[in-house]
């Protein structure tokens, strides 16, 4: 290996390597979570059932043939409403950002029609830590 080509191949690993300690910090200090939502009839997926205190980003997908929303609510089953989405198409997508910084158990529903009452309730968990 030439000279030059052995300074690029290090420039590039460097550079990489940089960008893993930058990545990795902004991960470990991240005080927004992403949290995957799959819905379909009559069911709501939720693919991280426990996080941290802080902003939680909803990302919803419709894989289902209805339309569905999603309505987080408050811990406890008289708590407060956190957010709902709007209408979500079939095949469709929606983020929906919640600040959920009280520990506990949040409630996930679809408050359409009778999707509630034929299964399309989940829960996630608000912790102290993972």
């Amino acid at each position: 290996m030439t000279g030059a080509r052995a300074a690029a191949l290090f420039s590039t690993i460097a550079v990489g390597a940089a960008g893993v300690g930058l990545m990795g910090g902004a991960v470990a200090g991240a005080k927004t979570t992403s949290v995957g939502i799959g819905e379909r009839e009559f069911r709501i997926a939720v693919y991280r059932k426990h996080i941290l205190p802080g902003t939680v980003r909803f990302n919803i997908s419709n894989y289902g043939e209805d339309a569905h929303d999603l309505r987080v609510i408050g811990p406890g089953s008289t708590g407060p409403l956190r957010g709902t989405s709007p209408e979500i198409k079939a095949d469709a997508e929606y983020t929906l950002k919640v600040k959920m910084k009280k520990r506990g158990l949040y409630k996930l529903v679809c408050t359409l029609a009778d999707h509630e009452s034929r299964g399309m309730v989940s829960y996630v968990r608000v912790v102290k830590k993972l």
